[in-house]
């Protein structure tokens, strides 16, 4: 019954991903988290310790068009920006209906969407309430699998990663925002959720970066987590490399779209230095827009459309920047068991990065179950893999020994 309710699961992920090419509706109830005061960051933020609960609401969160089978609340919370500055998100937790039969306290999923916007009509708390018809991000699409992790008995939660101004890559804004929604999650306290209670970090292609920042932060961010594992699927492991395999392809537009979080998160990089007045236009038209929106204003956008002067993004100054908000940039390596799925062929987020980014968590002694599919893409492989990661988190909240194919990793 289980593997049926995934592979029906799977199937609506696809049908949702198909409804996201189609404009949102405006006649949702929710309001949209730019015009809801809930969202609003507290002017005295900085009394708050990380992972602070600042306020909390129940809301219905939906799986595509279906309440999730869970009782679930937003939490505004505490976090720090990429200067170390303190700000504020939302994560939204969802705990099941169903008991948890298992041994010790329910575990605790943080499930990273790819958030993949630069506006908080993207942010996953708004796909969740306002459902996948109403809702302008990409978030909405992975629903179906939170449900599938609801599905085994254990909570959920969905952090606002990118924070609230959507500064997208900004890595290490986002590995502890994530950080600081389990913090949050584990004290609020109508959740029962307890301290010691095992955490799994997981997180595909754009939600790939958080969650591989979070566990690579975690040991000096937040190590009195107790997480059990982290499965990466489709991992980004540079942003630079990246944004060369998007120039020039039918999803170019999203660079336009992608370069307003740097811009944004990091201004006294003065990055408008490196753009075209073409460049710079393209970019501001695209300052409000989800992923998919920004794909499709600008089909075929390459590099050299935007750039002041040609390799302007290899500027030392800038490609430190993009190194260091990346996953492969980003000091640290996890402390607990890692699953990681991707596509050979995966034409948006390679494999080879993915491979090196192994090949380091390996080399420091990090237990790694690295799984390669050959029949897959980038979209199909996230429903692909999904089985498997579930069944990763499983055997880790059971308390069974993780499975290392370190040695067996391909050369990057």
């Amino acid at each position: 019954m289980q593997r049926i309710s995934i592979v029906l699961l799977a199937l609506a992920t696809l049908v949702a991903t198909a409804l996201l090419a189609v404009p949102a509706g405006t006649a949702s109830a929710v309001p949209a988290p730019g015009n809801d005061p809930f969202y609003d960051v507290p002017a005295n933020i900085a009394s708050y310790p990380d992972g602070a609960v600042i306020a909390s609401r129940r809301i219905t969160a939906y799986a595509y068009l279906v309440p999730m089978p869970a009782t679930s609340w937003q939490i505004l919370y505490r976090t720090n920006d990429s200067h170390g500055d303190p700000t504020a998100t939302v994560v939204t937790l969802m705990v099941p209906t169903i008991p948890w039969k298992g041994a010790g306290p329910r575990p605790l999923v943080s499930y990273q969407t790819a958030e993949d916007g630069v506006s908080q009509d993207c942010a996953p708390s708004f796909g969740l309430r306002a459902g996948v018809v109403f809702s302008g991000g990409s978030a909405a699409a992975e629903t179906g699998l939170m449900a599938a992790a609801l599905a085994e008995g254990w909570a959920v939660t969905v952090p606002d990663y990118e924070g609230p101004d959507s500064e997208f890559l900004a890595g290490r804004l986002e590995g502890q925002a994530v950080l600081d929604g389990v913090r949050a999650s584990l004290a609020f306290a109508p959740a029962g959720l307890p301290a010691s209670t095992p955490v799994g970090l997981w997180g595909y292609s754009g939600g790939s970066i958080a969650s591989s920042i979070a566990a690579q932060l975690q040991t000096d961010y937040a190590p009195a987590l107790n997480v059990q594992g982290v499965a990466l699927g489709g991992l980004v492991g540079d942003i630079r490399s990246t944004i060369d395999d998007f120039s020039g392809t039918a999803f170019g537009g999203a660079i336009a779209m992608g370069v307003n979080g740097p811009l944004r998160a990091f201004p006294e990089a003065g990055l408008g230095r490196y753009l075209s007045a073409s460049g710079k236009k393209k970019i501001a038209a695209a300052a409000n827009d989800c992923i998919a929106e920004g794909v499709l204003r600008y089909p075929g956008l390459s590099l050299a459309d935007i750039e002041a002067f040609p390799n302007a993004l290899d500027t030392p100054a800038v490609a430190d920047l993009l190194r260091s908000n990346s996953p492969l940039g980003t000091a640290g390596t996890p402390t607990a068991p890692v699953y990681d799925y991707h596509a050979i062929h995966d034409e948006l987020a390679p494999i080879n990065r993915d491979r090196e980014m192994m090949h380091r968590y390996c080399d420091a002694g990090v237990t790694v179950q690295h799984v390669e599919h050959a029949l897959a893409e980038h979209i199909s492989e996230a429903v692909t893999g999904a089985s498997g990661a579930l069944a990763f988190f499983s055997a880790r909240f059971a308390g069974k020994p993780a499975v290392n194919t370190c040695a067996s990793v391909p050369a990057d």
